[in-house]
């Protein structure tokens, strides 16, 4: 698992003589602990967290710096290495990143809901629209050939073959096993003698 490793100090207070510790996350309610010296992880408490650096020291030994954890189920671990200076207030926010394939996950329902509605919109041939939304998902999702086959198929619906053709050798290029892509991109090449050097519209 990537663990993001940050060394910061932020939010001194001269004035404070009882130097304390505070951590927020983004999302709350996580899990903090101290590293240990011998990479042990000792659960704290969790966030919002607050706690004083004597507290610290007395309970750890530590002295110098202190490494905290940050962690929370479906998220990155977020690791933050802390001063441990005199009479200073330390405020920290652990910003935790969801775990890459949790996030594919999540993205790729979207994809799928995306992919329904322009369906609906072909099918109700409203084709402007519909290749308005794979134009973004394109750019989200540049490497999923069925947003390529499904602009090839706006594309042959409006007889426009050679931009077609265009598509679905893209989407077959990107993904040999997209056999409805393969079919086409044949099709057109044998029915409307669209080949790969000159192209033309049937």
């Amino acid at each position: 698992m990537k663990t993001l490793i940050i060394f910061t100090l932020l939010s001194f207070s001269s004035i404070s003589f009882a130097a304390d510790l505070n951590i927020k996350s983004n999302p709350a309610d996580c899990d903090v602990f101290v590293i240990g010296e011998n990479g042990k992880k000792n659960a704290v408490g969790k966030t919002p967290y607050k706690t004083s650096i004597d507290e610290i020291k007395n309970n750890f030994g530590v002295e110098g710096s202190v490494q905290f954890l940050v962690h929370k189920p479906g998220f990155e671990e977020f690791n933050i290495v802390v001063p441990l200076i005199g009479s200073s207030d330390v405020n920290l926010s652990a910003n935790l990143e969801v775990q890459r394939d949790i996030k594919m996950t999540q993205d790729l329902d979207l994809l799928v809901t995306d992919l329904f509605d322009v369906l609906r919109m072909m099918r109700g041939k409203d084709f402007d629209t519909a290749y308005a939304k794979l134009d973004k998902l394109e750019q989200k999702f540049p490497h999923y050939s069925i947003i390529y086959e499904m602009k090839g198929t706006i594309s042959y619906l409006q007889k426009e073959f050679k931009k077609a053709l265009s598509f679905y050798r893209k989407a077959f290029g990107i993904n040999p096993k997209n056999r409805e892509a393969y079919k086409m991109k044949v099709y057109l090449e044998k029915k409307f003698q669209v080949d790969a050097g000159t192209g033309g519209q049937g």
